[in-house]
């Protein structure tokens, strides 16, 4: 075991518990030598503390400890009698510098997050581009910011930055003088510049006054073979820009590209949507748009002519309730039903309606309704084609007219569209196909109807065939969602909506549906469950009261078991008619003052305290409460939460155990004086059995033994205190009952005990006075002839507490650590040359030694016309009288 710590390659230190290092191995000697000590030397104050703390509680400790370059991770652990510790040190120091990469690498993520929020807010390519920049700046911490843009000619427009002179913005810079911008156009990577003066690179673009500038990193905006410009950025104080720096800025620089990106598209967007309006028109069917208020956004003239008998500009603008008042009363409901119905749930809707139309003629039309979303994924309103399907003949030729029309609102909605012949099983889809399913348009094409049944999840397959079944036979509408397998394998949650068409015979001969990704609904909805089930179950059996207050601790919210703890209802809180402040006791409210003012100065800090609440009824409860900071992310307090439940039966139960554990120590103290007293009679009574002197001798000090312990139970029983003993009451009555004994020719010894007001431990008041007993006894019998005067002293005082042990060691009076000095003192004559007194022969003796082992103390003997005792120990039982 010793070879094993020796060679470990860890520190293993081993430490007495008031700091002295007694062993350390090759790897804990290194460590030592960083600390500036050695075995047999006190380790550092800070350590020492530590080493103290848990070698007197007798529990292990973790901390960190640093050692040059190098950080631990330290295990003190305690020996099992509290006398030394094993410290055991792990070299973590990579893993911190990890750590710390790690938190550059999250403030990036952070900025990027930032940055991307811009980009989604700011509508303005140029506002982006300067407050990107500011962000940069205050991420990399560097001075100079700014963004180059690529001139047709290959010359630079200086588009804009931060840092600079305003008159450099806007300036071009010819190809010539921007060479390193012409090199980052030119590269894939990012370009780093040093000693940017020396080389004249920013004095050559014509930029004057930046002499400060030390080093510089560039990255290219867009890609190689479509380069949009330069980011830039540069420093007075960077010696040289990391890998981590450069990824940050090439990841603004692609959200900048997105953006610019977005803008041309929006360009081309608002000519697609010329087209569009353009293309609606040549539509041979009736189509319109509405948002969520029901008023009309838009339409094509067939619809506005044919239904309405109206322009489309004049349906614009209008609502459709307006509007439907000429319309025949079935079908203006049944608009008002499903749109409401849609915009409530998404998705889209299929269904048939008469309708009469402008020329007054009543047809049969199916509609297809569909809510459509902006780029957030936000519902803005329904979209609807009508189709005629008066005839069959022209139901079909409308089908086909309005194929791309359905196709382009699937994908407008992310939703699938698809057809199946069932004579042959050919299908057709359309819609976000390949974002949806994983495979190509061309590969979808292939699919059959029996191919699709088969992507069917095979745990809900049996029913969704069974309910296509139904509708198969009854011509009803099928609404089912089930999960649908990807090409690589995994499944997403669907919603499947559709119809089984009939031909002329009334054969069953096409089926056509929609299929829509409610993946992210379905786990919102089990997630939402699992929260509402956790909260009700929380509120069920929670008998306690949670709380919310602003920053000035006024009460914003409460709810639970108010009336059944304070005798108010919520009302009177949240009313202000009263406080919880108002109602804790005055002697507790302190506790609460202080907390108060913690919290206003530790953002996101936790309390908690115990106090005492006065009721309406006039009652006091005893309550529990926790308390915690919420700070925004500027790490400004927002607001206060927390919670107080009653603990009144606890603190009676636990004031009534402590009252219960007092008698029964009495009982016990006084059971324990009557049997040594039973014992000390028994060894007086077979004294009187002998005649030899030696065995009646043995005989009175093993009763004077027996005394001197059953007076400190006895004193014990007395006490309100059952484990701590008065030690000056004790000794005047054991030194009474000791001169009592040995009374026959010791009249003239006279006794002086100088003693402090000081309560011991029952564990060091026992061993203590049998080493009194012993000296006393010793002096009286051998240190005196028959009628000689003399005298005995006996001083028992608390040590002061030297200067330079630390401040958590000077704890005379808090009941962690008292040391205290005896001083036994006879003016008999000399102690005795021949006696050895580390290794007496005498019993008496060899038990004081023992004791004083027992205490952790010490003890000399000074010789002289005097025979002088000085015993040091701690107190380590003492509950904090003095």
């Amino acid at each position: 075991m010793e070879e094993f710590l020796l060679n470990n390659p860890s520190p293993v230190l081993r430490i007495e518990k008031e700091g002295v290092i007694l062993y350390a191995n090759r790897a804990g000697k290194l460590l030592l030598e960083a600390w500036g000590s050695g075995v047999g030397e006190k380790i550092s104050e800070k350590i020492r503390e530590t080493v103290w703390k848990v070698a007197l509680k007798k529990k292990p400790r973790f901390m960190e400890l640093e050692a040059g370059e190098k950080t631990y991770s330290a295990t003190f652990i305690p020996s099992s009698d509290g006398k030394y510790i094993t410290l055991q040190a792990l070299d973590v120091t990579s893993s911190k510098k990890a750590e710390k990469k790690l938190y550059s690498i999250d403030r990036y993520h952070e900025s990027l997050v930032r940055i991307a929020e811009l980009a989604l807010k700011t509508p303005s390519l140029r506002t982006l581009m300067d407050k990107s920049l500011i962000v940069i700046a205050a991420t990399l911490d560097v001075e100079y910011c700014k963004i180059l843009k690529l001139l047709p000619d290959d010359d630079f427009l200086f588009e804009t930055g931060i840092g600079w002179k305003i008159e450099d913005i806007g300036r071009v810079i010819k190809k010539d003088a921007a060479s390193t911008a012409g090199y980052t156009v030119l590269s894939k990577n990012p370009l780093l510049i040093d000693e940017l003066n020396k080389k004249g690179s920013i004095e050559g673009m014509g930029l004057k006054g930046y002499q400060g500038i030390r080093a510089g990193i560039s990255v290219l905006i867009g890609t190689v073979e479509k380069p949009y410009g330069v980011l830039a950025v540069h420093s007075t104080k960077k010696e040289k820009f990391t890998k981590e720096e450069a990824y940050f800025l090439n990841a603004v620089a692609f959200l900048i590209l997105l953006n610019i990106e977005r803008d041309r598209i929006e360009g081309t967007l608002r000519d697609k949507i010329h087209f569009l309006e353009m293309l609606l028109d040549a539509i041979p069917a009736p189509v319109f748009y509405t948002d969520k208020e029901r008023v009309y956004r838009g339409c094509n003239e067939l619809f506005a002519r044919m239904i309405l008998g109206s322009s489309k500009e004049n349906v614009t603008g209008r609502s459709t309730d307006e509007i439907s008042e000429g319309i025949h009363p079935e079908p203006g409901n049944a608009f008002r039903r499903v749109d409401r119905q849609l915009l409530q749930r998404g998705g889209s809707q299929v269904y048939e309606s008469k309708v009469m139309c402008s020329d007054g003629i009543i047809r049969q039309f199916l509609f297809n309704k569909a809510v459509y979303r902006n780029l957030n994924g936000t519902v803005e309103g329904l979209v609807g084609v009508m189709l005629d399907i008066t005839g069959r003949k022209r139901t079909e030729e409308n089908l086909v007219k309005s194929e791309e029309r359905y196709r382009l609102a699937a994908e407008q909605t992310g939703q699938l569209i698809y057809e199946f012949d069932l004579q042959d099983g050919h299908g057709e889809w359309a819609g976000a196909v390949t974002e949806l399913t994983g495979y190509s348009y061309n590969e979808m094409q292939d699919f059959t109807y029996y191919d699709w049944l088969d992507h069917i999840h095979p745990e809900e397959r049996r029913r969704v065939q069974q309910e296509f079944k139904k509708c198969w036979n009854t011509g009803e509408k099928f609404n089912e969602e089930f999960r649908f397998q990807r090409k690589d394998g995994t499944y997403f949650f669907v919603e499947n909506k559709g119809v089984y068409l009939r031909d002329e015979d009334g054969c069953v001969c096409k089926v056509l549906g929609v299929m829509k990704d409610i993946t992210e609904i379905k786990i919102s909805s089990e997630k939402l469950k699992e929260s509402e089930e956790l909260y009700r179950s929380f509120l069920q059996n929670f008998k306690g009261i949670s709380f919310k207050m602003d920053r000035d601790f006024n009460t914003l919210f409460l709810e639970g078991a108010v009336e059944e703890i304070t005798g108010y209802i919520e009302e009177d809180f949240t009313t202000g008619r009263t406080s919880l402040y108002e109602l804790i006791d005055p002697d507790d409210r302190k506790i609460l003052d202080v907390s108060w003012e913690k919290m206003n100065c530790f953002p996101n800090s936790i309390m908690e305290h115990e106090y005492r609440l006065r009721r309406k009824d006039g009652t006091v409860r005893w309550v529990h409460e926790l308390i915690h900071n919420i700070c925004d992310d500027s790490g400004e307090a927002e607001f206060i939460q927390g919670y107080v439940y009653d603990i009144t039966q606890k603190k009676k139960a636990e004031e009534t155990l402590a009252k219960v554990e007092a008698i029964g120590m009495r009982e016990i103290h006084h059971r324990i004086k009557n049997n040594l007293q039973i014992v000390s009679s028994l060894l007086s009574l077979q004294a009187d059995k002998f005649k030899d002197k030696e065995v009646i001798d043995a005989f009175q000090e093993s009763e004077n033994r027996v005394i001197s312990m059953s007076i400190i139970h006895e004193e014990l029983h007395k006490s309100e205190d059952t484990t701590n003993i008065d030690f000056a009451a004790y000794l005047r009555k054991l030194t009474s009952e000791l001169l009592y004994s040995y009374r026959i020719g010791n009249e003239k010894v006279r006794f002086f005990l100088d003693v402090d007001h000081v309560f011991l431990g029952i564990d060091t008041a026992i061993p203590l006075g049998i080493i009194i007993n012993e000296l006393f006894s010793n002096s009286l019998k051998y240190a005196f002839s028959k009628g000689t005067e003399g005298e005995i002293r006996i001083s028992l005082y608390r040590q002061p507490v030297p200067c330079s042990l630390p401040s958590w060691n000077q704890k005379a009076d808090s009941g962690v650590y008292s040391s205290f000095t005896l001083v036994y003192s006879d003016n008999g004559g000399s102690f005795p040359e021949s006696i050895n007194f580390k290794s007496p022969e005498t019993l008496g003796l060899q038990l004081v030694n023992a004791l004083v082992e027992q205490l952790d103390g010490t003890i000399a003997l000074e010789k002289g016309r005097k025979t002088k005792f000085t015993i040091r120990f701690d107190d380590k039982g003492l509950s904090g009288k003095s």
